[in-house]
């Protein structure tokens, strides 16, 4: 059964922030071929995030798992939305976009591909399960970068608060700069004074020699 870039009826937003995890049917192209596929749009986050969440959770399902080229696969999995049956899956980023991501999941239960048509109460059991990973992996996405950002604000912080150190100590050292100018300024003035003072004791005691010396000159 074909479906050609079309959505099918089987359609459901489930509201998550301001955006939403959309799940919708379609066929999706594959290295191995076009494949009947549950495609899911995660908002809030990024290729390598969502990379590292899809093998976690194909790790889940159990069986053998790959990923090669950017795809990623199971073999011999099984989850309870799809019962005792074993299954093969494939999945693969198919659009990065405005910070949304869109996945292809394609589930081979053996003859055929998951569908709303033909598996419908697995259809909708697997969806949810699928939507259930979109919703997580987008909070823990928007959670990691929320540590980044926070983590970031706080070295803004530290360093403006490291800013406002620095200037109360320069300014305090302006203070103390002022104080000992103005120390050092009546010291000058003081040295002027004390200049003065000593050149007139210089004048006298030099008179006080001329006098000793004419003295001396007059011994015969």
């Amino acid at each position: 059964m074909k479906f050609t870039f079309a959505f099918l009826a089987f359609f459901f937003v489930s509201s998550f922030f301001s955006q939403n995890v959309i799940i919708a049917e379609r066929n999706a192209a594959f290295s191995s071929g076009s494949k009947n596929a549950i495609i899911i749009t995660i908002p809030y986050t990024t290729v390598e995030f969502v990379e590292k969440a899809i093998k976690d959770e194909l790790k889940n399902w159990g069986g053998k798992s790959n990923s090669s080229k950017g795809e990623f696969s199971t073999y011999q999995s099984q989850t309870k939305e799809l019962g005792e049956k074993l299954f093969d899956s494939y999945a693969k980023i198919i659009e990065a976009k405005d910070g949304n991501i869109t996945i292809a999941f394609a589930i081979d239960l053996g003859g055929a591909y998951l569908s709303s048509s033909i598996h419908k109460e697995q259809f909708t059991a697997f969806s949810n399960r699928l939507k259930t990973f979109a919703i997580k992996t987008s909070k823990e996405s928007v959670s990691e970068e929320l540590k980044n950002q926070e983590k970031i604000l706080k070295d803004h912080q530290k360093f403006s608060e490291n800013l406002e150190k620095d200037k109360a100590t320069l300014e305090a050292n302006i203070l103390d700069y002022k104080k000992k100018i103005e120390e050092a300024s009546a010291k000058i003035e003081q040295n002027k004074v004390d200049q003065a003072k000593k050149k007139e004791e210089i004048k006298a005691q030099e008179i006080v020699v001329g006098d000793i010396n004419k003295k001396f000159g007059e011994i015969k």
